[in-house]
Parts: structure tokens; C-alpha cells; sequence
């Protein structure tokens, strides 16, 4: 694929503040020694979806794979895994460089890359992630009259199976690129999911099945923007339940400090107190990040609508309801534990004066019994001294002689 070679070596030096930044984090994007690339293709006058699974770090199958996209497919669907949420792309950096330059695909989209990766931890920074170019920098494929492009990471909340902890929820994402060339509101779509959600392929897959079933092999704007809004809704699916649990940690924390008759008498007791302080923190710190990624899905919901004017108005509408609903529940929450932080840490300051006020009577006590001992003490020195002068003034004559000789 000489073309495709020639390209690369012109259009992948850093010209931009996406490349530069891609070119900063490219040694933790890619896993270079293992390739799960999947293609997905609603070709011309097929009734079934084209599948082909690429394991082959040589990247001749993808080289191929991408040949044919070129001329054939009218839909196309670049699926590309990580191992876990925090590891690497299972794609070497040729290998999404070659799908890039094979579709034109704007330097926006490696914003969107560069949030993937290998990382410690799940990332704490809100992040919006949304970005389009309306305009082509070269002629759109297929002398269309119309091309856009779309491109957004979007985080959700998913229960963790792989490790048991306190807290089974994670911050996950997926990161999604749409080409489209319209012509006579028909269109050519090239789309790239980078780690998409066990239920987001299959619905994916699902969707595409019935379209072909339905001898819709070019698909409509509406179409496409129904296919968005499929993702954002199968990824807003477990906020219900993440509410629902997580009314039942603020609650649990609630009662430690509105429950009648609570006592401290011991140290131990402050020491589990401070505890239950700090773990309130951490509650509100997760909830709050929950609600940065609400943010983020509204904000998505709102370029979406922008991107797709006057199409789906309805049903965006109804995700942008849902996902208020669930912000409201999440405020709400911030605020009740803002209110047991503050009563908890009222209660932890009055049991630690009345700890000190406590420990220091006991030393009052202490010394004033220092103090009546001693004075004891210079009382019974007093009085051996008295003793010993009257025992001297009526000793035997005799006795004194004694001492005398």
C-alpha cells in the first residue's frame, strides 16, 4: 500500500497542538505486540454485516482491509480494544496512523486518543471531549456536497466484576469518530470506537443487522444520529442504579451522626468517628466526579443536537431529561453529606474537649493529691521532729551518761 506509506510519512509530523500532544503521550497509547482490531462494513446491495477480526501486528491484513473500505463499503466501523480501562490500545501507533490517513480522518480524533491509554488510576479531571470540524481540509470522498466530521470521548458509570471493593463503581469511557459525506441526504460514514462497552458492540451490531434486513445499505443523517444516540443511551444505563446505591452510602453515613443517644466515652471511639468523617469526604469527592461526567454527557447531548440540527429533537431531549434527573439526585446527595460532614465534625470537636476537659480534671485531681501528700508529708516531718526533742529532754540520766563516755 505505497500510497498509504507516502502519506504517512508526510502527514504525521507534528504541525498542530493535537499531533504535538499525541506525539507526547504516544509511548503509553499503544500496545505495539498485540493487535485486536475489528472491522464491521455495510457494503452496497448486501443483506448481511461484513465482520473481520485483524490479529495480525504485521498490519498486512489491516493494509488490505483498508483497500478494500476504499471502494467498496458504504458504512464502515473500526473497533479498537484495550485490554482493561487502564492499559494500552491493542494497535500499534502505525496502525491507527494507517486508518487515519486512509479516511482523512481531521487531527481532532487523536484528542480523543490521547484520553485513552495506559494510566494508574482512573483519571479525576472533568472532561468534555467533544470536537468537530464541519469542513474538510481536502475534498471529500465521493465528490459529496456536504462532509463533516465528529469526534468525543463519552465517560460513564459501570459496576466492577474484576476486583470486590467498597465502592463496585468505575469511571469508564469510549472514545467515538464519525466521518460523513452526504449527497441527496444519503451517506458514507466511517466510524472508529476505541473501547466500547460490551453492550454498546452488541446493540451496535444488532442495529446494522436490521437496517440490511431492511435493505438499507445507505444509511440517512437520521441514521446517523440515531446511532450516537443509541451509544449515549446504552452508556447512560446504570445511572439509575448508581443512585440507588449510592442513596444507601450518604444514608449510612447520615445515621453515624444523626443517630439518637450516640456516645464517645473512649479514644477509640474519636478514632472511628474521625474515620466516618473521612470516609463522608471520599463519598462526596466520587459523587462529585460522578457529577462531572453527567456534565459531560449533557454537553454531548447539546453538540450532538448541534451537529444534527432539527433531527431527533424528541428523543435527545429525553436523554437530556434523564441525565438532569440523575444531577438533581447527585446534588442532592453533595449536599446531604455537606450537612453530616459539618454535624460529624461538630460532634468530633465537642467529644475531643470533652475528652481533653476530662483528661485534664484528672490531672487537677492528680496534682491537688500531689500536693495534699506532700503537704502531709512536711506535717509528719513536723511532728518526728517534735517527738524526737521531747524523747531527749526526759531521757534517763544514765542513758546520757552513757552517750557522754
Amino acid at each position: 500500500m505505497g500510497k498509504l506509506e507516502e502519506m504517512l510519512s508526510d502527514s504525521w509530523t507534528p504541525r498542530d497542538a493535537h499531533q504535538r500532544l499525541f506525539r507526547r503521550h504516544a509511548s503509553d497509547l499503544f500496545d505495539e505486540s498485540d493487535t485486536d482490531v475489528e472491522c464491521l462494513r455495510v457494503l452496497p446491495n448486501h443483506q448481511h454485516l461484513q465482520q473481520h477480526k485483524i490479529n495480525d501486528s504485521s498490519l498486512q491484513e489491516l493494509r488490505g482491509i483498508l483497500e478494500e473500505n476504499q471502494v467498496q463499503a458504504n458504512e464502515i466501523f473500526y473497533i479498537i480494544r484495550q485490554k482493561n480501562t487502564l492499559s494500552r490500545l491493542k494497535i500499534s501507533e502505525q496502525g491507527l496512523r494507517l486508518i487515519i490517513d486512509a479516511h482523512n480522518l481531521s487531527t481532532r480524533f487523536l484528542r480523543v486518543v490521547t484520553s485513552f491509554g495506559w494510566r494508574r488510576n482512573d483519571e479525576h479531571r472533568a472532561w468534555d471531549g467533544y470536537y468537530t470540524s464541519p469542513t474538510r481540509p481536502r475534498p471529500p470522498p465521493r465528490n459529496s456536497s456536504d462532509s463533516s466530521e465528529l469526534s468525543y470521548v463519552v465517560r460513564y458509570i459501570e459496576r466492577r466484576t474484576d476486583k470486590p471493593s467498597q465502592n463496585p463503581w468505575s469511571v469508564r469511557q469510549v472514545g467515538i469518530c464519525q466521518q460523513r459525506a452526504v449527497c441527496n441526504n444519503k451517506e458514507h460514514s466511517i466510524w472508529v470506537l476505541l473501547q466500547p462497552s460490551k453492550y454498546v458492540y452488541e446493540e451496535l451490531k444488532d442495529t446494522l443487522e436490521r437496517r440490511l434486513q431492511n435493505h438499507n445499505t445507505t444509511p440517512s443523517v437520521e441514521d446517523s444520529c440515531s446511532l450516537h444516540l443509541d451509544i449515549l443511551e446504552s452508556l447512560a444505563s446504570s445511572w439509575a442504579e448508581y443512585v440507588e446505591w449510592s442513596w444507601g452510602e450518604v444514608e449510612s453515613q447520615d445515621d453515624k451522626a444523626t443517630l439518637p443517644g450516640l456516645r464517645f466515652p473512649t479514644e477509640k471511639d474519636l478514632e472511628d468517628l474521625f474515620e466516618a468523617a473521612q470516609k463522608v469526604q471520599r463519598v462526596r469527592r466520587r459523587l462529585l466526579r460522578a457529577l462531572s461526567v453527567l456534565d459531560s454527557n449533557y454537553a454531548l447531548a447539546d453538540g450532538i443536537a448541534a451537529h444534527f440540527p432539527d433531527i431527533l429533537t424528541t428523543r435527545i431531549a429525553n436523554y437530556k431529561a434523564e441525565i438532569q434527573s440523575h444531577r438533581r439526585n447527585i446534588l442532592l446527595m453533595t449536599e446531604h453529606l455537606k450537612e453530616t460532614s459539618y454535624l460529624l465534625f461538630n460532634i468530633l470537636s465537642f467529644r475531643n474537649d470533652k475528652f481533653s476537659l476530662e483528661g485534664n480534671q484528672a490531672m487537677q485531681q492528680s496534682l491537688s493529691l500531689m500536693g495534699t501528700i506532700a503537704q502531709q508529708g512536711r506535717q509528719d516531718s513536723t511532728t518526728l521532729k517534735l517527738l524526737s526533742m521531747i524523747a531527749t529532754l526526759y531521757l534517763p540520766a544514765s542513758l546520757v551518761a552513757v552517750w557522754i563516755i
